[in-house]
């Protein structure tokens, strides 16, 4: 007669537990759930000694379709390949590694269709909120995720509307605001802008203060703003080209993120421009590749390590908050941290002084 309980080549279930114990599956079931249901004492003993006997571990989104919870947090960045993005999830990991939470991780790679498909899969598995540092969905759109009960942070980036959804962001327009007015204290009369997508508020953001700052200046944006198709490396290659090829060129140049303007210097790189002496470049992040020795990117610190901590303690605060049944939830909040100009070589400083880099 065969063995009735697994062996070392089978993983145990929950029906092998039951049937260690003497109970029914839904017994074990509800023994594992968190919900408010009476077993006897003597049940619960014998269930607990089945499972410590057979060493079951229940998966975890199995456990959930009982809990209605999974103890899992999704977490949608914009691209795989952006430098940033391991930092903020190493920020989020910092976090969860000291919780009772997994981490499931997808890449939109800028597309609204792929970021929505990402979020639906994220929603059939069942996780217990989302981080989310890709939002190409509109108002509406994230409103009605809220609305299916799904805990919703987003982290670098932002809505129009602050009061859906918990934000966590660096001050992109004073941010912005340093770069610039960092550009015209070096003398430049003709400093250009590469934005980010303007579909995505943060970029909206920045180029709304470069025009601002300017003509507080007294200076003119004509013909020396560029909005890059997305935020590659070619993508900033291909706008400062255009750039170039003005009749006047601009002298100093405000790119919406380092991705842009690690292609930027590549481009320059090429056709022989001398960074700072011909073409001054301010970036946005401050990855790391932007303080390597050859690169010497002069940045705004985006903080996202800090970011991802933050965003991920304010979602578990969240999910926690709902499952205890507290009734008195906090309204959604946007957190806005301070950042600082990073000043290196290619803005005309001579040498990297991160740290303790004065403000503007």
């Amino acid at each position: 007669m065969g063995n009735r309980f697994p062996t070392a080549s089978r993983r145990s279930t929950i029906a092998d537990v039951a049937s260690l114990a003497g109970v029914s599956k839904g017994t074990v079931s509800k023994f594992l759930g968190d919900g408010d249901y009476y077993i006897a004492e003597a049940t619960r003993t014998r269930i607990a000694a089945a499972v410590a006997e057979l060493d079951f571990q229940p998966n975890a989104i199995a456990r959930g379709l009982v809990r209605r919870r999974t103890q899992t947090i999704g977490v949608i960045v914009a691209s795989v390949v952006n430098p940033l993005y391991p930092d903020l999830i190493t920020g989020i990991d910092e976090v969860l590694g000291s919780s009772d939470y997994t981490l499931i991780f997808g890449s939109t790679e800028g597309s609204a269709a792929k970021e929505a498909a990402v979020v639906r899969s994220m929603q059939q598995r069942q996780v217990d909120g989302i981080v989310m540092a890709s939002v190409t969905l509109r108002d509406g759109e994230v409103s009605q995720l809220v609305d299916s009960g799904l805990d919703v942070v987003l982290a670098s980036r932002h809505l129009k509307r602050s009061d859906l959804v918990d934000a966590v962001v660096i001050d992109n327009e004073d941010g912005a605001r340093q770069a610039v007015e960092h550009l015209i204290a070096h003398g430049h009369q003709r400093t250009a802008h590469i934005a980010g997508p303007q579909d995505v508020y943060p970029f909206e953001i920045r180029r709304d203060t470069y025009e601002r700052v300017l003509a507080q200046a007294g200076r003119s944006v004509d013909g020396l703003l560029v909005e890059a198709a997305s935020t590659g490396q070619e993508a900033g290659a291909v706008a400062i080209e255009r750039l170039l090829a003005l009749p006047e060129p601009p002298t100093a140049v405000f790119v919406a993120s380092d991705g842009l303007a690690i292609g930027v210097i590549e481009a320059c790189a090429r056709r022989g421009i001398r960074i700072p002496e011909d073409l001054a470049i301010i970036g946005f992040d401050n990855i790391w590749v932007g303080a390597m020795h050859g690169v010497q990117l002069t940045t705004v610190d985006s903080r996202a390590r800090d970011i991802g901590r933050e965003a991920a303690q304010r979602l578990i605060d969240r999910i926690e908050n709902r499952w205890s049944g507290d009734a008195t939830e906090a309204a959604p909040e946007l957190r806005v941290l301070p950042t600082r100009l990073v000043r290196r070589r290619t803005c005309g400083c001579g040498s990297d002084t991160t740290d303790g880099a004065e403000r503007s």
